[in-house]
Parts: C-alpha cells; structure tokens; sequence
C-alpha cells in the first residue's frame, strides 16, 4: 500500500531560520491590523509576514546606513 502521507513541498520558514528562539514583537492595534490584512492578502501566516516586513526594513536599514 503506497504512502497516504503528502510530500512537504512547502515549509513556514526557509531552511535556516531559528524557529525554536522566536522573537515577541508588540504591535498597536492598527499596525497589527495591517499585518493581518497584508498577511490575509499574500495568502500567509502573520509571523511570515512580518519576517518579510522586517527583512524588508533591514535592507533598507543598512542601505541608508552606508549612504
């Protein structure tokens, strides 16, 4: 009987990412709000994007710092 369980082609977080040391993030009601709706939007978790708004932030983080 062949394998019922389906194959895990797509992972929460890529390779790499330190899932067991999460990091708490605050938000006011407003930015949450957004989060979630982006989140709905982009068909993810919230935790997925917020990752990708931070990651977003950091690049241009360190763009403007060696300007």
């Amino acid at each position: 009987m062949p394998d019922s369980k389906k194959p895990n082609s797509s992972r929460r977080a890529p390779v790499g990412v330190l899932t067991a040391k999460p990091i708490a993030l605050r938000l006011l009601t407003e930015e949450r709000s957004a989060l979630e709706e982006a989140a709905i939007a982009e068909g993810r978790s919230m935790a997925s994007q917020a990752r990708i708004f931070f990651l977003q932030g950091l690049n241009e983080y360190q763009r403007n710092r060696s300007a």
